[in-house]
C-alpha cells in the first residue's frame, strides 16, 4: 500500500513540476528566451509595456528564472541597480510565467546596510507610488520607524508623505488619519493637509 501511495504521489508531483518548467503561452516562451539572452534593451522595452516611466539609467543586475513569485506560482524576477549619491537602489520587477507584470519591489542600501524596502505600485501603465518601510532598531528588536510614500506623475517625483503606522496608500487620505500623515517633500497632491 505504501508503494502505491508513493507512486501516486510521485506521478502527481512530477506532472505538476513539469508544468512549471514550460511557459504556458507563446509570449511566455519568447519572454524566457529574451531573458536567457540578457538582451537589456529588449527587456527594458518589455518592462515599459507595463511601466512606461521605467528609465534606461538602471543597470541590469540579475535575473531569476522560474522563481517562486507567490504561493505555488512561478515566474521571473528581474533586478536592476542604480546608485543615487551614496545610496544603492535595487528595483525588482516580477513577471508571471507568461511574461505579464506581477509586482515590483525596491530596496535601498547605504554602506552595505538596508535602510528601507517596499513595493512599487503601477497603475494604468505608469508608476503611481513607491512605498518604503524604514525599520527602527530598539534593543536588538526591529520595529516600524516610518513608512514613506513617494508619489510620481509622468515619471517625476512630486510628493513624499511620511507616517509611522499607516502602511496602506488609501489610509493616507482617510479623515481620521490626517494627523498621522506628514508631507515631507513636494506638493500636497493628496490634499491630506487641507
Amino acid at each position: 500500500m505504501k508503494n502505491i501511495l508513493a507512486i501516486i504521489f510521485s506521478t502527481i508531483f512530477l506532472s505538476s513540476y513539469s508544468q512549471i518548467d514550460i511557459p504556458h503561452t507563446k509570449s511566455g516562451i519568447e519572454f524566457e528566451k529574451l531573458l536567457e539572452k540578457r538582451d537589456t534593451l529588449r527587456i527594458i522595452k518589455h518592462i515599459r509595456k507595463f511601466d512606461s516611466d521605467f528609465s534606461s539609467n538602471w543597470k541590469l543586475n540579475k535575473i531569476e528564472t522560474k522563481a517562486e513569485i507567490d504561493h505555488f506560482k512561478f515566474g521571473y524576477n528581474i533586478e536592476w541597480i542604480k546608485k543615487k549619491s551614496d545610496t544603492i537602489i535595487y528595483r525588482t520587477y516580477t513577471f508571471d510565467i507568461d511574461g505579464n507584470y506581477y509586482y515590483g519591489f525596491e530596496q535601498r542600501e547605504l554602506n552595505d546596510k538596508v535602510i528601507s524596502r517596499g513595493g512599487i505600485e503601477i497603475e494604468n501603465g505608469t508608476l503611481k507610488y513607491i512605498r518604503q518601510f524604514y525599520p527602527e532598531r530598539k534593543k536588538n528588536i526591529l520595529s516600524v520607524g516610518a513608512y514613506e510614500f513617494e508619489l510620481y506623475k509622468k515619471g517625476k517625483l512630486i510628493s513624499i508623505y511620511r507616517t509611522r503606522y499607516l502602511n496602506h496608500f488609501h489610509m493616507l487620505t482617510e479623515e481620521k488619519n490626517k494627523d498621522e500623515v506628514e508631507l515631507i517633500y513636494g506638493i500636497d497632491f493628496l490634499n491630506v493637509k487641507e
